[in-house]
């Protein structure tokens, strides 16, 4: 029984070891709202492409055991994976939409891994410890996500581009991934939704849709998902301060 001169052990400590943890990164997107010759996750960030820095953290981490990467249909022969992250890397073509893509890349996991992160392959900046935090959230009731609670004020808008009214920001939270998830509750909600017809953002929503509680872990800030040209602007600059001893 803890006491106060033996503090209850920190539940890190009782993670599942990285060989029980695979991770799937949706990078199956067209990215429109970054134009150019690529999807904006095979663009240079840093001299190296952007869906590499994910990889890259994922690994970091050290709570991850395998990273299935799922790609554009079509696009297997189109881009290389790096070779020295320490871990085995594969890719597998994408669906439709997200969860398609979520559920190829969950059935190319290994079949050892009960835990799986799913991380945006949009989402170059993840700080590695984060990884393990989402873990350690979902240890509880077997699924987490990474959240940030919204500072604003939140404004409803109407017709005409009027706002109708303030809404409270009481209890919201802005989603990030990792998103976290014991292996079968994850199949079971992804199979659900596909024989439902229903759809949802992320993976939060489709375990919630089968009763799963969520667990809210706090994110980052840093941990900005590149959606447009500014975003790609702000990653390079976080990037080049960190590489130069600064601080973003």
């Amino acid at each position: 029984m803890a006491t106060e001169s033996s503090p209850e052990p920190s539940r890190e400590g009782m993670l599942p070891p990285p060989s029980r943890v695979g991770a799937v990164v949706p990078a199956a997107g067209r990215g429109e709202r970054l134009p150019g010759a690529a999807p904006k996750q095979f663009r240079p960030l840093g001299g190296i492409p952007l869906i590499w820095h994910s990889l890259y953290r994922l690994a970091q981490s050290g709570a991850v055991g395998s990273i299935v990467l799922v790609v554009p249909p079509g696009s297997l022969g189109a881009f290389v994976l790096p070779k020295d992250t320490g871990l085995p890397v594969q890719a597998t073509e994408g669906g439709a939409r997200r969860q398609d893509s979520v559920e190829k890349g969950l059935l190319a996991l290994p079949p050892e891994a009960e835990w799986v992160v799913v991380h945006d392959g949009a989402r170059p900046l993840l700080p590695p410890a984060l990884v393990r935090a989402c873990l350690e959230g979902a240890l509880e009731t077997g699924a987490s996500l990474a959240a940030l609670p919204v500072s604003d004020t939140v404004k409803r808008g109407g017709a005409g581009g009027f706002a109708e009214g303030t809404v409270s920001r009481d209890g919201l939270w802005l989603a990030q991934t990792p998103q976290v998830a014991r292996r079968e509750l994850l199949a079971k909600a992804l199979r659900a939704a596909r024989e439902e017809g229903r759809e949802g953002t992320d993976e939060a929503a489709l375990l919630e849709a089968i009763g799963v509680r969520v667990r809210l872990v706090p994110g980052d800030p840093i941990n900005l998902k590149v959606t447009c040209p500014q975003d790609l602007a702000l990653a390079e600059a976080y990037l080049a301060l960190s590489k130069g001893g600064g601080s973003a």
